[in-house]
């Protein structure tokens, strides 16, 4: 069972990883593992063929929805434009019989379809493996070094080409729907797939 200190430090560390590109999950699952003791159990628990009652396992997923909720009510402005363009480019593509995307928001809104879909098909054919492999320190571990050396190529690789780390959205933004789609498998090899 958790106790109140373990949910509390828990919520700290999803709280505080969810915003950088790290993963809060792997995260949960390794500092339980670094203080041991019945923290430890929390882990050892969730990573069992038979963790679909894991206590610890229902914890992170309602602090992931919790999350995701609270990021959706600070972004809501944001949100309600790219769902507007979404419905605003669906109306207009139905009558049309074409996709037609006619400004930045409407682009957004189908770029974050497209890059979806992978993530959810990977989720739901590897549900399993996700739940009892990588729920392991080791896998976490591992999972997160890959994750620190791809960020950091990335991260060189754009200051040899001189792109702008975090470019400005604009209209004549360059993202293409291949690029949503390169995107979304590479996200779903993480071992949290939000990231």
């Amino acid at each position: 069972m958790l106790s109140y200190l373990q949910a509390i430090v828990i919520a700290l560390v999803q709280g505080v990883t969810e915003l950088f590109p790290v993963s809060s999950l792997g995260h949960s699952v390794l500092v339980p593992a670094w203080i041991g003791g019945s923290w430890e159990s929390l882990v050892t628990q969730s990573s069992q063929p038979n963790s679909e009652s894991s206590f610890y396992l229902a914890f992170l997923v309602a602090l992931h929805v919790a999350t995701a909720l609270a990021l959706l009510w600070f972004f809501r402005a944001d949100w309600i434009r790219i769902v507007t363009g979404f419905i605003r480019s669906v109306r207009r593509s139905l009558q049309e019989r074409r996709l037609d995307v006619a400004d930045a928001d409407e682009r957004l809104a189908w770029l974050i379809v497209i890059a979806t879909i992978p993530v959810g098909i990977t989720g739901v054919a590897l549900e399993h493996v996700f739940r009892t492999a990588l729920a392991k320190p080791v896998a976490a571990s591992a999972f997160l070094f890959v994750n620190g050396l791809i960020l950091l190529a990335g991260d060189r690789f754009a200051r040899m080409r001189s792109i702008a780390w975090w470019p400005e959205p604009s209209a004549s933004s360059a993202s293409r729907r291949s690029d949503a789609l390169r995107s979304g498998p590479a996200c779903s090899r993480a071992p949290d797939p939000e990231h």
